[in-house]
């Protein structure tokens, strides 16, 4: 009994016995479950971390398209400007040398002309450009929903 005692300073083995548990079983069974809940946790915390470094990927990518698209943006702006400084430049210079008032109204519709033409285009390609950036800017991150939207349903 006093060997009982020193194994089971509480009394318990007699209780879970008189209930019809066996101790070492019990045991056994909470090893068991702690084993699984801590294997459980570390595929959870795998997932976790993968989906995060997946992120963080689609985030870099992003930002690194939106740097790029703008960098295009802002070249393309820079192309309509001298075209448009260059017009004016070429349109001055024609000007100095007309000969009288009707060469000169002449010579001012066409400007106006040219430069609509000129200032719709570039709009065009503006907008085109601005579209195409937004797409590519957008698309890590559309990926990335879509990776997780499939590894949910599976």
């Amino acid at each position: 009994m006093a060997d009982t005692k020193k194994n089971d300073p509480f009394g318990l083995g007699d209780a879970q016995a008189m209930m019809g548990m066996d101790p070492s079983k019990m045991t056994e069974t909470f090893r068991a479950m702690t084993e699984k809940s801590m294997e459980q946790s570390k595929e959870a915390y795998g997932r976790m971390r993968t989906a995060a470094d997946e992120a963080t990927r689609a985030l870099e990518s992003t930002m690194e398209n939106a740097h790029q698209g703008s960098l295009q943006i802002s070249k393309k702006a820079l192309e309509a400007m001298r075209a448009n400084a260059d017009l004016g430049f070429k349109h001055l210079d024609a000007m100095m040398g007309a000969k009288s008032f009707s060469e000169v109204i002449e010579l001012q519709t066409g400007f106006l002309r040219q430069q609509a033409e000129l200032n719709t285009t570039h709009a065009k390609e503006l907008q085109s450009l601005s579209q195409n950036v937004a797409q590519e800017m957008m698309k890590p991150g559309k990926d990335a929903m879509e990776k997780a939207t499939k590894q949910a349903g599976k």
